[in-house]
């Protein structure tokens, strides 16, 4: 997770720092976390897998803002034009938007034209509970063009590219926003891709417009989507047109939307002679003042209810990925130790397990959050829960494993049994429920400390029991970690648990002098403690034979899949 805050208290004070900082590409997306505030600058994003995140209670909290119009000049004094005025530049694929306002401040387009607040330029876009606002040309869906790209290097993408956007073949990027305000004036929604609006606030500015400008390809079956949205403005009543065709194979549906009397009785409205309101511009199942029809432009579809129940999201952004955007993949956030947590390649091959989780879990995301050194009480007065909270949302999960460090006589982390431990414990089990998320409580594993006669010693005190009870009391879900670790690891033996833990010889690149390490685990360790962990969670019998045999076969593939990648 990368936090953003303009106050310092993050690790950047700038949102473009922050995915210039990315990697590249992941399974997971990688969460950037923007702290309320105004952010004026203007952010490329151009990484595929990221989810911003505005922490704030609502979208409002947490704005980026820039003043770039189409009237600004280059060096010689041309004009730059539309595509090169925006805000936001979005052109990496399964890019998330959540609780952020993106705003252009250029003005008036009547006096500096043209102004991009959100450029949506790659594929399977997701903006949630967003804000975009400027006047005209608020938002546009569609590929970039060589000059965008010569103006945005060095941070270019693999978005679609095009000589002219006015003309472009069919376009395969879909675009999905819900429960979102957009508001604008002349043709501020408009682009060429695939777009579903799902309960969606449209606002005409009191310029009075057209909410649409559609350029949808001959070719392609469908462009702009809007349903169960809302229509409405700030402009003279009949003055906000429902749309106009960019190009002539324009393609804009209103199903099941309420229109308010800023609306005009007449729908759509003819660009010019070359480009009319045709069949492909239409609309089903209006309500509000502008519900009757009887006014709308004599070219317009009306639709009937089986033509507009025959319209759905997977027929307008389905494709062979089977794409569902409507449909969250839940997140797993583990909260945790160094027995959990990600390592570096130089700390190799030292492994938490929760490292390796996310290859076990292909019906989820993981976001490790687990840091080493870390007790239930640091971890929260560190704020790292607190940055966590905003980004739950229901169908996640929460996963708490906590007592290495709470064990330690340290002042800064140490919790006691019998009252902090289950206090601070609570307080992840809270915070998970309010947002609608799942709490998981896990108990440590057991550490490699053998007796004389070669039996397991159990080294953690009161504090796995700490757990235990308060998962009880509080009707949470356990892992019971520490006592499937002591029974695996006791059946492996003193000799067979060193391949576990980080037991490495000398000469080994990132340990010259070796490490005998009790604690923490390797990767065969890490692979095995994931799946025990998964396989306890489902209620299965985790120590069997079948268990063993597939964390063997699960570690032969990865130790494979390393190789390659080396």
């Amino acid at each position: 997770m990368y936090i953003v805050a303009k106050d310092g208290s993050g690790e950047f004070t700038s949102i473009q720092a922050a995915i210039d900082a990315l990697p590249l590409s992941g399974r997971a997306p990688a969460i950037v976390l923007v702290q309320p505030g105004v952010y004026q600058e203007r952010v490329v994003i151009n990484k595929d897998n990221v989810r911003l995140i505005g922490a704030g209670e609502t979208s409002e909290d947490t704005v980026i803002t820039h003043s770039a119009c189409a009237k600004d000049p280059y060096p010689d004094g041309k004009e730059k034009g539309t595509f090169l005025s925006f805000t936001v530049l979005v052109s990496g694929r399964n890019v998330e938007m959540e609780h952020i306002t993106i705003r252009n401040d250029a003005g008036d387009g009547r006096l500096v034209g043209q102004a991009v607040a959100l450029y949506a330029a790659g594929d399977r876009g997701v903006y949630r509970q967003c804000r975009l606002i400027a006047h005209q040309d608020t938002l546009f869906c569609g590929p970039t063009m060589p000059r965008v790209e010569n103006e945005i290097a060095p941070r270019k993408s693999d978005a679609p590219c095009v000589d002219s956007v006015g003309d472009c073949p069919p376009t395969f990027p879909r675009q999905y926003f819900e429960e979102c305000f957009i508001q604008g004036d002349v043709d501020f929604i408009f682009g060429p891709y695939r777009c579903w609006f799902e309960k969606c606030t449209l606002f005409m500015n009191d310029r009075g417009g057209w909410y649409t400008a559609a350029n949808t390809p001959e070719e392609q079956p469908y462009g702009l989507v809007f349903h169960r949205c809302l229509l409405t403005g700030a402009c003279g009543e009949g003055q906000a047109y429902l749309g106009r065709p960019w190009r002539k194979f324009a393609r804009t549906l209103f199903i099941d939307c309420e229109m308010d009397a800023h609306v005009s009785p007449q729908g759509f409205y003819d660009w010019d002679e070359e480009r009319p309101v045709t069949e492909r511009l239409g609309e089903s199942g209006t309500t509000g003042p502008r519900a009757d029809q009887s006014l709308r432009h004599p070219q317009q579809k009306r639709l009937t209810a089986q033509e507009a129940q025959a319209v759905t999201l997977t027929d307008v952004l389905g494709s062979y990925d089977a794409w569902q955007p409507d449909r969250r993949v839940p997140t797993w956030f583990l909260c945790g130790d160094s027995t959990m947590a990600d390592y570096i390649p130089q700390r190799y091959p030292m492994m938490g397990w929760g490292q390796k989780l996310p290859a076990l879990l292909p019906e989820g995301f993981v976001q490790n959050c687990a840091i080493n050194g870390r007790s239930s009480r640091s971890f929260i007065e560190e704020q790292r829960l607190a940055h966590i909270a905003p980004c739950l949302r229901p169908g996640d999960k929460l996963v708490i494993g906590f007592a290495h460090n709470d064990e330690k006589d340290d002042p800064r982390r140490c919790t006691t049994v019998d009252g902090t431990f289950p206090q601070y414990l609570s307080q992840y089990i809270d915070t998970a429920r309010q947002h609608g998320a799942e709490p998981i409580l896990v108990t440590p594993i057991a550490r490699r400390n053998f007796d004389a006669q070669g039996r397991l010693t159990a080294t953690h005190g009161e504090y796995p029991t700490a757990i235990r009870k308060l998962a009880k009391e509080r009707n949470v879900p356990l892992v019971d970690l520490e006592n499937a670790t002591m029974a695996l690891f006791q059946r492996l033996g003193e000799e067979g648990t060193r391949t576990r833990f980080c037991h490495v010889q000398p000469g080994h690149p990132n340990y010259p002098d070796g490490a005998a390490d009790n604690t923490h685990l390797q990767e065969s360790g890490a692979v095995e403690i994931a799946a025990l962990f998964l396989s306890l969670l489902r209620g299965e019998t985790a120590l069997d034979a079948s268990f063993s045999a597939a964390a063997g076969d699960i570690t032969e593939l990865l130790q494979k899949e390393d190789s390659v990648m080396e």
